[in-house]
């Protein structure tokens, strides 16, 4: 068969349902994470009004590191056993965390719901189901990635205007509010769920051969798969492209999430409406989505890694830049800008996982590189808050600018490990 004809027997209509079941999930999860500027505000000023800001803000540092260092373990187990238990598991956690922080009134009790039980689940449920879209997308498989993780930017936009109306309406409140979210949330989840299923394997082929064959082939199948495998995951993690490409991450991730959670108050010191600066985190959302989109097909024809090392830079630069927007339309083009070139990274961060990873273990290339950014990203909330309160936004610019351009040229030391000719599709 030739390349040509490889799109469209990938492309099935059992593909399209896991990409939409991921995108859904990515929906509910990392675009509901999105959305935590609005509990931060909300919980400052009534239930944890006794804590400051810093504490409540390590509610969704917690919930983010969770969500990412979970990816190791369940990206490692979609490999072995599939992704249909953690996925049920994952999904039936969220709702059960939602649920349970509208009951939610110490600050212990929020940091374990809404922090440790929601991330732990979203972890769940987010990774298995991004790394099953890579195992059905071979052929282009940055835009697939890149439409799932669209998801993400529409929840981002979506959550928290609706989650902002309806907690500040006195006839539903914050506890109905959690318990609505987390309806809407049961449908999508349910989609999710019913299509995350492996696509079919080599056993599945073994097991359709002569039946003369078949029970010798099968022994000798289960003898060798995990001793296989094993040696494969070895190989995988020793490799000097995904160490970097961790590295890079990692070190990415301490800056790259500032301008999601900090515009807003940004927007307010400049003496801007409060409305525009509301609406500056879904800006940056809405414009993240054609960014995770439109990097991802480029990327197909001209190299996850390069696309990648390009919208790293470029999002660094408008980082920098941060400090010299004072008008609403520089404010709404900065802010377009930067979720534009951050969409980018987002989504071919997980192309480049998959780029060199083998079939077998692309749930575990997955999983390293998204797992090794859980510190840096949980560090990123109070480390942000710290330089803002001490030293202003224009501290926060260079912080943010670096840690991107910095990531940047460990990218292209990823990016030379595989192939050093400067023009070549990596």
């Amino acid at each position: 068969m030739s390349s040509k004809d490889s799109p469209p027997t990938e492309y099935t209509s059992r593909a399209w349902f896991s990409i939409l079941g991921a995108f859904t999930c990515a929906f509910c999860t990392v675009g509901f994470m999105n959305s935590f500027g609005i509990f931060q505000e909300y919980y400052t000023k009534n239930q944890l009004s006794s804590s400051s800001t810093s504490t409540v803000a390590w509610i969704g540092a917690i919930s983010i590191f969770f969500l990412f260092a979970s990816s190791v373990g369940s990206g490692a187990m979609l490999d072995i056993f599939g992704p249909k238990l953690m996925v049920y598991v994952g999904s039936f956690g969220c709702v059960f965390a939602l649920m349970m922080t509208s009951l939610c009134q110490e600050f212990y009790q929020f940091l374990l719901a809404q922090g440790v039980v929601l991330g732990i689940s979203m972890g769940l449920a987010t990774w298995p189901m991004l790394a099953l879209v890579g195992q059905y997308i071979k052929v282009k498989r940055a835009a697939a990635m890149g439409i799932v993780l669209a998801g993400s930017s529409l929840g981002g936009v979506i959550w928290p205007i609706a989650i902002d109306r309806l907690i500040n309406k006195p006839s539903i409140g914050f506890s109905w509010t959690m318990r609505i979210v987390g309806f809407i949330m049961i449908p999508c989840f349910i989609f999710s769920c019913a299509v995350a299923k492996s696509p079919d394997t080599p056993k599945t082929n073994v097991e359709t051969r002569d039946s003369n064959h078949q029970s010798e082939e099968n022994t000798t199948e289960q003898k060798e798969i995990p001793q296989s495998h094993k040696a494969e995951a070895l190989a995988l993690v020793r490799k000097p492209s995904l160490q970097l490409l961790c590295l890079a991450m990692f070190v990415i991730y301490f800056g790259m999430f500032s301008p999601f959670f900090y515009t807003t108050s940004y927007a307010v010191e400049k003496g801007f409406s409060t409305s525009l600066a509301f609406y500056t985190v879904s800006i940056v959302n809405a414009a993240s989505f054609p960014g995770r989109v439109l990097p991802g097909i480029v990327a197909d024809k001209y190299g996850k890694f390069n696309c990648c090392i390009i919208s790293t830079i470029s999002a660094g630069i408008i980082a920098l830049c941060w400090t010299k927007v004072t008008s609403v339309a520089g404010l709404v083009i900065w802010c377009a800008a930067y979720g534009f070139a951050s969409g980018g990274i987002l989504s071919l961060q997980q192309a480049c996982a998959a780029q060199v990873a083998t079939s077998t273990t692309l749930g575990l290339a997955i999983g390293t590189v998204s797992g090794s950014t859980a510190l840096s990203a949980m560090a990123n909330v109070p480390i942000s808050g710290a330089l803002v309160e001490k030293y202003g936004y224009l501290s926060l610019s260079i912080y943010s600018g670096v840690s991107l351009l910095l990531g940047s040229l460990l990218l292209i030391a990823a990016r030379l490990a595989q192939n050093r000719e400067l023009r070549a599709i990596v």
